[in-house]
């Protein structure tokens, strides 16, 4: 009787090993990172999973000839036609980030663009009405309107729901990292500028601006992390313009992070795309993600590699069975920028892809700017993957 019991265990233990391994085989439960040490992460069907994802913009700037198109009346100004085409992309993520190069000082002073820069409020609305959840402030042109238009720019942001970090209105706000929990996944953000061109606040009030120290980067990383931040984002806003190549200083900054424990680092400045790379981490002990630079996603430049921009699309999970968080996926959008110079007076930013396949373009399109689209992609393809070939190019319909 004993050895009957014990022999149907025995088959219905290998029976249900049999069922789990089939199971796994079809909803693909292996997955393989293609990382330095050639890590493979195995996901069983009873691992318990929480997924993410984030799009990742470069430079939000507003030139004056921005203002200018985007002006109704002597005090009415509407941005939102310079979304309409790439927002279906900007909206589907579960959080989009973008870099906020210019500030909300009212009307107290002049609408100017560089190099001091101060824009219509409607810009800030147009930014979120275009599907952005939050904004780094902390770069070169934070201070451009002094601590009064620092702070004014803040309490913009709140008006519109949008998240920020990088600048702060006090010392409780500098101190409140963010970490946001988006389906259960907590994401810390943090934000670090080069300098502000020379104007900084006073002393006492430090408090308002991120300026890259490493000592400061490494512990706010770790603070992070002891605060329940599954994974850390690091932006920096550093580097030459017009260069693509990152140089020394930006690597180091980008050790700093990776050393403390962030898993994306994230760059802008150059206004130009720069590489981006996947390296084995050994403080989280897996693949971090960089990308020293995501260029400019809205201005008024021209030139080339300037009127080149990228939706960057990362896809994190989490596993709580195993206690990991991880860069699962990273894709690639081109972005255009159309600046207003035909027939339609307005700044437009367009899925570059278009002018490979022409079919969605508007009439107003000429011939050159398509034929600017078309670079437009290549250079960035080009760029974003040349240290990183597994990074995959998000194609549009």
């Amino acid at each position: 009787m004993y050895k009957f019991a014990y022999s149907f265990l025995f088959v219905c233990f290998i029976s249900i090993l049999f069922s789990s391994y089939q199971t796994s085989k079809r909803t693909g439960g292996i997955e393989n990172l293609t990382v330095p040490n050639e890590n493979i992460y195995w996901v069983s069907s009873l691992d318990s999973i929480s997924e993410i994802s984030i799009n990742i913009v470069g430079d939000l700037m507003c030139h004056l000839r921005q203002i200018n198109n985007a002006r109704l009346s002597d005090s009415v100004y509407d941005f939102n036609p310079t979304f309409e085409y790439i927002k279906p992309y900007l909206q589907g993520a579960d959080i989009t980030i973008g870099n906020l190069e210019t500030t909300f000082a009212g009307t107290s002073q002049p609408y100017v663009a560089y190099p001091i820069f101060n824009s219509p409020d409607a810009f800030c609305t147009a930014i979120k009405n275009a599907g952005f959840s939050f904004l780094v402030t902390a770069n070169n042109h934070s201070m451009d309107t002094q601590e009064a238009g620092l702070i004014r720019t803040i309490e913009i942001l709140k008006q519109n729901h949008l998240g920020y970090t990088g600048t702060y209105k006090d010392q409780h706000d500098h101190d409140s990292i963010r970490i946001l929990n988006i389906k259960g996944i907590n994401l810390g953000i943090l934000n670090y500028t080069y300098g502000t061109n020379g104007a900084y606040p006073v002393p006492e009030h430090k408090f308002m601006l991120n300026v890259i120290d490493s000592a400061d980067i490494v512990t706010t990383v770790n603070t992070a992390k002891n605060k329940g931040a599954d994974i850390v984002v690091v932006v920096f806003h550093m580097g030459l313009e017009n260069v693509t190549e990152p140089t020394q200083l930006q690597k180091d900054a980008v050790r700093f992070a990776l050393v403390a424990g962030a898993t994306i680092v994230i760059g802008s400045h150059p206004h130009m795309i720069g590489p981006t790379k996947k390296v084995y981490s050994e403080a989280i002990k897996d693949t971090a993600f960089i990308a020293y630079s995501l260029g400019n996603f809205l201005s008024n430049q021209y030139w080339r590699y300037t009127d080149a921009g990228v939706i960057l699309k990362l896809i994190i999970q989490k596993n709580y069975t195993r206690h990991t968080t991880i860069v699962k996926e990273s894709t690639f959008l081109p972005t255009w920028v159309y600046r207003g110079d035909g027939t339609k007076k307005v700044h437009i930013i367009f899925p570059a892809q278009w002018g490979i396949d022409g079919k969605n373009l508007p009439d107003f399109i000429t011939s050159s700017q398509k034929q600017k689209m078309v670079e437009a992609f290549n250079d960035t393809k080009s760029m974003l993957s040349k240290d990183n070939p597994g990074l995959k190019l998000n194609l549009v319909k």
